[in-house]
This record gives C-alpha cells, sequence and structure tokens, in this order.
C-alpha cells in the first residue's frame, strides 16, 4: 500500500499502487463522463477546485469519467461489487471506472478527500470498495429553546454534517425531528418557533439526492418518545400546544395509545407527510424503543401489551410497505442483552412479526467479541444493522460483528451530540471502508483538521 504517498487519508482504500508525479491541470480541465447511468457529478466535481473549460458525454456501456484527456485506456475495478470502483492517476489525466454511478461518486469523493488532504492529486492508482454496505450515520434536530446541554441542530450545522458525512462515505442518513418538522395537517406536532421550514427541508432533501449522492430517510418516534422532546426537557410538542389531544397518550404522553382511532390517523398523517418530504425513501425508521408504560389507556387494557405491541408495529408495517418502504426500528422492546429497560416483550413477538422489518440492534456499551442479540433476530430470519454511540471500541467490535456475521450494516448514531460524535462517526466510517487499516484517533482529528479547510 501506498502508505507514504496516502498517509492520513480516511477511509484508506482497499488496494493502492504508488506513481511519481501530481496531477497537472495547467489551470484548465476537460471532463468526459458516460452517459451510462448518469448523475449530476458537478457538486463533486466543483470539489476539486478544477477549471473545466468543456464537460462532454461519452458513448460508453460502462461507468468511466474521464478527467484531462478523452481517449484513455478503460480498465474496470477488480472489486466486483456495485459500489466498486478504480482510479488512474497520471501526471495528464485521471482515468475513473466503476461499476455503478454510485462507484463513480465514491471515486469522486475519494478524490476530493485528498485533495483536501495533500493539497493536490499524487499520481496513484486505487482499486477500492467499501466492506460494509450500508453505511448510515442517524442525525437528530432538536428544538434550541428546550433548555438541554446538546449540540448545534441547527439547519446550517446539519446541512454541513451531512456534506461532511456524504464526503467521507456514508450512503444513507437517516434525520430524525424532535418536534421541529412542520406538519400541514397537524401543525401542532411541530415547534412553532421551529426555523425548519417545508421549502427549506425541499431543499436539504434535495441537496442530499443530487449533489451530496447520500440516500436521506426519516425516522420518527411512532410508539414510544411521543412527546418528540428529549426526556429531560419535560415538554410534549403536541399536548403543550394541544392539551385536547391528550387522550392520543398514555398518561404523561410518553406512549401513543394506538387503539384510539385519533392516533392511528395522526400517525398515518405524519408517515405520509414524512415520505412526501423525503422524496419516497427507500426506508422509513420507526424508532419504538423504550416504550415504558405501553398499553396502560383504557382502551389499550382489553389486550395485553405483548399483543398490542405487536399489532402495533404491524400495523405500522402493513402501511409503511404499502408504500414500498421498508420499516427500520430499535429492537431493544423486542430482546436486549445489555440494555434491559422496565418493559420488555414476551419472546413470542419476535416470532409472529414480519420479518421484511430491518431490526436496528443498539447499545451505548461494547458489545465485545459476541453479541447475543444478533443471533436472536438473524436466526429468527430478520435483518440487521447495528448501531454504536461514542465508543471507539464499541464501534470496532460492531463493525467486526457485522462483517463476520454479514449483517447488512451500520446505523452511527449522534444523538444529542453530533458535533463532539465527529471523530467517531469518522472513525467509523474508517472501519466500515476498511477494517484493516491502521487508524487512531489522534489521525481522525487531524483529518478533519485537514477537510475543514476551504
Amino acid at each position: 500500500m501506498s502508505e507514504a504517498l496516502l498517509k492520513g487519508l480516511i477511509p484508506y482504500p482497499r488496494k493502492t499502487e504508488e506513481k511519481d508525479g501530481i496531477f497537472n491541470t495547467d489551470g484548465n480541465v476537460k471532463v468526459y463522463f458516460s452517459e451510462f447511468e448518469v448523475k449530476n457529478y458537478d457538486f463533486w466535481l466543483n470539489k476539486l477546485n478544477f477549471n473545466v473549460v468543456e464537460k462532454k458525454e461519452l458513448k460508453a456501456d460502462c461507468c468511466v469519467i474521464l478527467i484531462g484527456k478523452e481517449k484513455q485506456e478503460i480498465i474496470m475495478p477488480q472489486y466486483k461489487g456495485k459500489e466498486a470502483y478504480r482510479i488512474d492517476v497520471t501526471t495528464e489525466s485521471i482515468v475513473i471506472t466503476a461499476n455503478s454511478c454510485e462507484g463513480l461518486s465514491l471515486a469522486l469523493r475519494t478524490l476530493v478527500r485528498i485533495k483536501k488532504l495533500k493539497n493536490n492529486i499524487p499520481c496513484v492508482v486505487i482499486e477500492d470498495e467499501p466492506m460494509v454496505d450500508m453505511r448510515a450515520i442517524h442525525m437528530c434536530i432538536f428544538d434550541p429553546a428546550d433548555g438541554t446541554q446538546k449540540d448545534d441542530t441547527s439547519y446550517v450545522s446539519v446541512k454541513e454534517r451531512i456534506e461532511l458525512c456524504a464526503l467521507l462515505g456514508y450512503n444513507y442518513v437517516f434525520i430524525e425531528f424532535w418536534g421541529m418538522f412542520p406538519y400541514e395537517k397537524h401543525p401542532y406536532a411541530c415547534w412553532k418557533h421551529s426555523e425548519y421550514t417545508k421549502a427549506g427541508i425541499e431543499q436539504l432533501i434535495a441537496f442530499c439526492i443530487n449533489d451530496l449522492h447520500i440516500t436521506p430517510c426519516p425516522c420518527q418516534n411512532l410508539t414510544s418518545h411521543a412527546g418528540w422532546s428529549r426526556i429531560s426537557t419535560r415538554r410534549h410538542v403536541v399536548i403543550d400546544q394541544n392539551s385536547e389531544l391528550a387522550d392520543m397518550y398514555i398518561p404523561g404522553g410518553w406512549c401513543f395509545a394506538t387503539e384510539n382511532p385519533k392516533t392511528k390517523q395522526f400517525l398515518q398523517d405524519i408517515i405520509d407527510e414524512l415520505v412526501e418530504a423525503f422524496h419516497n425513501p427507500p426506508m422509513f425508521h420507526i424508532s419504538c424503543d423504550k416504550a415504558f408504560g405501553f398499553g396502560s389507556t383504557e382502551e389499550d387494557r382489553t389486550k395485553s401489551a405483548d399483543i398490542l405491541f405487536a399489532q402495533h408495529i404491524a400495523n405500522l408495517n402493513t402501511y409503511i410497505t404499502s408504500k414500498g418502504i421498508r420499516p427500520v426500528m430499535w429492537s431493544d422492546m423486542l430482546y436486549t442483552s445489555m440494555d434491559s429497560l422496565t418493559f420488555k416483550c414476551a419472546p413470542f413477538v419476535a416470532d409472529v412479526l414480519p420479518k421484511n422489518i430491518l431490526m436496528n440492534i443498539w447499545t451505548h456499551n461494547d458489545p465485545g467479541e459476541y453479541w447475543g442479540d444478533i443471533d436472536f433476530f438473524q436466526d429468527r430470519g430478520y435483518e440487521t444493522v447495528y448501531s454504536p454511540f461514542v465508543n471507539y471500541n464499541s464501534i470496532e467490535n460492531m463493525i467486526k460483528l457485522c462483517l463476520s456475521k454479514k449483517s447488512k450494516g451500520i446505523v452511527q448514531t449522534t444523538w444529542y451530540m453530533p458535533e463532539g460524535a465527529k471523530p467517531y462517526f469518522t472513525y467509523s466510517i474508517a472501519k466500515q471502508w476498511n477494517f484493516d487499516a491502521e487508524i487512531n484517533e489522534i489521525g481522525v482529528n487531524a483529518f478533519l483538521e485537514a477537510v475543514s479547510k476551504e
């Protein structure tokens, strides 16, 4: 590997071959790209700070971008995955080939990271693809006036962090609005002082899809955390603004009263608006964690909490999948070996729920070499993703387990500290991409400092 040439790069490519020299633009470059599976690559091309004097489509039966010269030898990537790509840099040209337009985008992002780190693009051959398929980041948007300590989640800061995650190679972002999404049918489900407008959210989602090439998906608590505020605030976005709607929730408002017809319609309306705002996303995270007191209203007491929970999740699944979208849920109410809480379902609930639900297994602790939760769900036929928080050992061990268990991927959480979590989600993507590459906290911080410079 060309460790001297690309030392400090995150994520580090799987295979590299060092050559002499740097790519010389002479101030102007020409860019040629295949008409095969074309995306709009302008955003990442512009980040390379080349003076592009010509852009032209090529007739080709593969995904290719040529920078510098139109006539180049086309060599496809050695790796066969959908996101695999190959970069060949000489002093006069850059040849990028890929197995898909997603691979081309990732290759451009690799060049942007190299350019930011090295202030130039050295001559090198890179053969690369990520080791983990689903590389998701979870971003929360909180009420800035709730009186709790947390990092800034203003529109500008969230947009900048998502751009950083896309640059690093994340391919999904789950965005969770905590009482900050401007629902049209139910305006009381958003704090009146929220800076997030429908137009602003539309711009953010379009930016993710069209420019960053990262897929945005909604995350919204549809069972518990139903006040859509952090628990320490003791606030409830709906009841505090419209107390007449308290019957849609259990006493205290922590969970939805799921047998109430008004609640069912409310949740369907919420799903509808988020699906539209996120441009019919492939996944919808319904959360459903920490369901303390679930099933404690008069209507709910006609059934056991286990039956009620299973029926509620099944109903949500039916409604969401009817839109061609896959539900994702935190798995701790069904089973957890490390974060046992007040309410946890009987094992049969996990047996009877639809197996298309993507189970998001999480712990803020380090699961170590063995994590019973994985076998519990995968043995029952569920596909799984894992969520670490700000713990380097937890991140590394979860990714190691993800690879060994052939699980779908990682959903890296940031919760109330997305700014403080930057070194952790950078370390996480580095390990998801190339688990064997050497990396430490000092290197992560140095890289983040380099890429933050314009």
